[in-house]
């Protein structure tokens, strides 16, 4: 786990830096995420194109697979992790855990074993666009994960 520790450093300070191209300051608040938020819909929107310049990207083959999408995904997401461990009185740690049986997966652990999963979240925001808003994302996380406050069926 060590050297994923490691690794989770380095992307979230990869995230730091490529967000002072955009003039933001990511500083692991809980408003930060605005921040993240607004960088992701301008890579959404540059994924997304217009038809034409789709046409051309995948005439060029300069289209980004979805490999390369979920390495930026990779980046924001382990931020947008972060952000929830640091600002979640310890109750949240990273793992990398085969949970489904389908091979390990880098995500995070809440004290009463709920799970979160950023790195997707961002992957989602990316491909999707404002629909899987990383703001909403983490006050959802907040207002049930951390309080318990789960919605009853009624």
């Amino acid at each position: 786990m060590g050297d994923v520790l490691n690794s989770i450093d380095k992307l979230s300070e990869k995230a730091v830096q490529y967000a002072r191209e955009f003039s933001k300051n990511l500083d692991y608040s809980e408003s930060s995420i605005g921040a993240v938020e607004e960088i992701l819909e301008y890579y959404h929107n540059d994924l997304k194109g217009h038809f034409i310049k789709n046409i051309l990207r995948k005439i060029k083959k300069e289209a980004p697979t979805d490999s390369q999408i979920w390495s930026m995904a990779t980046i924001w997401g382990v931020y947008i992790g972060e952000v929830i461990c640091k600002n979640s009185s310890n109750r949240c740690k990273w793992v990398y855990e085969d949970e489904f049986g389908t091979g390990a997966v880098l995500h995070i652990k809440v004290d009463n074993n709920n799970r979160v999963y950023p790195i997707d979240k961002a992957f989602k925001r990316l491909k999707n666009g404002p629909e899987d808003n990383v703001v909403s994302f983490y006050e959802v996380f907040k207002k049930m994960v951390l309080t318990g406050n789960f919605p009853q069926d009624q």
